[in-house]
């Protein structure tokens, strides 16, 4: 065996039945050892099933875990963020074509928590990468600035339709935003379409890097990315992403503001483009990438990091077929934890995975103990369209532990639904924040003129505002005697400029008189007792929906 895999040749894949309809490989636990040198990767050879069964889905999951025993620095997690994909090589002819299935950056580290000793968990859908997932292949992933561990669940059934192929159109790779605008790079290409497929779909993984020039290219700038074909525009975005909610926080540096394609913490944006109306079975597809022209200020020396791929689907194996894709609240789930808990509507979404335009679905939910609801929800989805539905509240008072939420759904169209493996999720309900009729909510300001950037209310689950305030003074106390009846209830706090009430401390040396105080936000009893605490580094804003009693 080369030496490229001895490193982690004790960690090798662990393979287990979780179930009779998934399938787990589990290659990298917390106990494979990090990796040594700057910025290493780990790497293994996983056995992945080697046979033609249908998966309706794969899956990979992603969790870190902040330790000391990582090779990376001096700090439990990494000080910095930093980007790092996976990679699989895929046998082609005598060698291998590598594959990127996803690209991911790290959070800032140096006082984070993550999640403490369980980790922090992130989730992959793989399931287009079903064609070439498929025996023993050579994984890379991470870095060595925290703790990995990786699994790949493959859950047998049906999907909506079947992957026929994966292509690499450009491979990924770092562009240089100069050469990608001069078009030295990412060069027009023809791409022979796959003449056993039916439906066709382009899928972009994009991430902006640098400070170049005064906007600081390309980390911190929005640029227009384009496709081409025969020098006809067919679909042109941007890499931009909204940061001021990112659901790990605090972290150090400037994680609330907006970067180009990601968010410290966060999976890169993945961008996907229906070609299918475009184009014929067999076709050779002109394809050319662009982005927009650079100005002559520096900023043309900042980078992009890529991958463009093709995906090939054969036609739909149902004609009504409702899934429900998550249980967006009540849940645990660490992607949705600044909206959780609640004490009123839950959130769902589901997805039209047949043919049939989805009009109608029954849906009971509830507590897993207790009474189930049912809401008929009206709507007109097309085939792989999806909808956040918010549904009618359940009896969320008095529960004494953290019971199970059931989502199912039923009757797609009115009719059976063909595939009914993706109709039911569970969540765990968190129990929120129980209040008394009478409490004193306590803001602290901070400064250099920040303070009138926020704003607060608190309502009711109706949406009736019963207070609120805005335009603060800097540096200054402000106390509130809150009276409600019993209820559940929000309260938001706002900040116009993402960064929270905390100190910038980042311009300690850049800008010192501009570093701030703290401000806070806390809740207090009648007489004064602490009932809750709000960390003032939360960027975009403050949500605690909570419960009087």
């Amino acid at each position: 065996m080369s030496k490229y895999y001895t490193l982690f040749i004790a960690a090798f894949a662990i393979i287990s039945a979780q179930s009779n309809d998934t399938l787990t490989i589990h290659p990298i636990t917390f106990s494979t050892p990090s990796p040594e040198g700057w910025n290493a990767h780990y790497k293994t050879i996983v056995p992945f099933p080697n046979s033609d069964e249908q998966w309706a889905k794969i899956l990979m999951v992603q969790t870190l875990k902040c330790d000391s025993l990582t090779a990376g620095d001096k700090y439990p997690c990494g000080e910095w963020d930093y980007i790092w994909s996976t990679f699989v090589d895929i046998p082609k002819g005598g060698t291998t074509e590598q594959f990127c299935l996803g690209s991911f950056v790290t959070p800032y580290g140096k006082r984070l928590k993550m999640g403490g000793d369980a980790g922090w968990e992130w989730t992959y859908d793989l399931s287009e990468y079903a064609p070439i997932l498929k025996g023993e292949l050579n994984l890379q992933v991470g870095n060595n600035q925290e703790l990995l561990d990786i699994k790949f669940h493959f859950i047998k059934g049906t999907p909506p339709r079947d992957v026929i192929s994966v292509q690499n159109i450009y491979p990924y790779a770092d562009y240089k935003y100069e050469y990608l605008a001069d078009d030295s790079v990412l060069t027009t290409t023809d791409i022979i379409l796959n003449p056993n497929a039916s439906a066709y779909r382009i899928k972009s993984i994009v991430s902006g890097h640098g400070h170049a020039g005064p906007r600081n290219c390309c980390e911190w700038d929005s640029k227009t990315h384009t496709w081409y074909t025969e020098g006809y525009e067919l679909f042109r975005w941007n890499v931009w992403t909204d940061c001021g909610n990112n659901p790990i926080y605090p972290q150090g540096g400037t994680w609330p503001f907006d970067r180009a394609g990601w968010c410290p913490g966060t999976i890169v944006d993945e961008h996907e483009f229906e070609l299918t109306p475009h184009v014929l079975p067999g076709d050779t597809l002109n394809l050319d990438y662009g982005i927009e022209n650079y100005s002559d200020n520096g900023e043309k020396d900042g980078t992009f990091r890529m991958t463009h791929q093709l995906i090939s689907y054969g036609a739909p194996n149902f004609k009504n077929d409702v899934e429900l894709v998550d249980i967006i609240s009540p849940s645990n789930t660490y992607k949705y934890s600044r909206i959780n808990p609640i004490c009123d509507n839950p959130q769902i979404i589901i997805r039209n995975s047949g043919t049939f335009k989805l009009q109608t679905v029954k849906i009971e939910y509830g507590l897993s103990k207790g009474k189930k609801l049912t809401y008929h929800w009206h709507g007109n989805l097309a085939f792989l369209e999806s909808d956040t539905l918010t549904l009618p509240p359940i009896n969320w008072r008095n529960l004494k532990k953290a019971p199970i939420f059931r989502v199912t759904l039923h009757s797609p169209n009115g009719v059976t639904d063909e595939n009914k493996i993706n109709n039911f999720l569970t969540s765990t309900v968190i129990l929120p924040l129980e209040l008394p009729t009478k409490f004193i909510l306590q803001l602290h300001t901070n400064d250099v003129n920040r303070a009138h950037e926020n704003a607060f209310t608190i309502s009711d689950t109706d949406g009736e505002v019963y207070y609120s305030d805005n335009d603060f003074e800097d540096d200054t106390n402000y106390g509130y005697e809150v009276k409600l009846n019993k209820g559940c209830y929000q309260f938001l706090l706002t900040d116009k400029m993402e960064d929270g009430i905390s100190v910038h401390w980042w311009n300690r040396n850049s800008d010192p008189d501009n570093v701030g105080i703290n401000g806070s936000v806390k809740i207090l009893s009648i007489d004064g007792d602490e009932l809750y605490n709000f960390n003032p580094d939360f960027g975009q804003e403050l949500q605690l929906n909570f419960v009087v009693e």
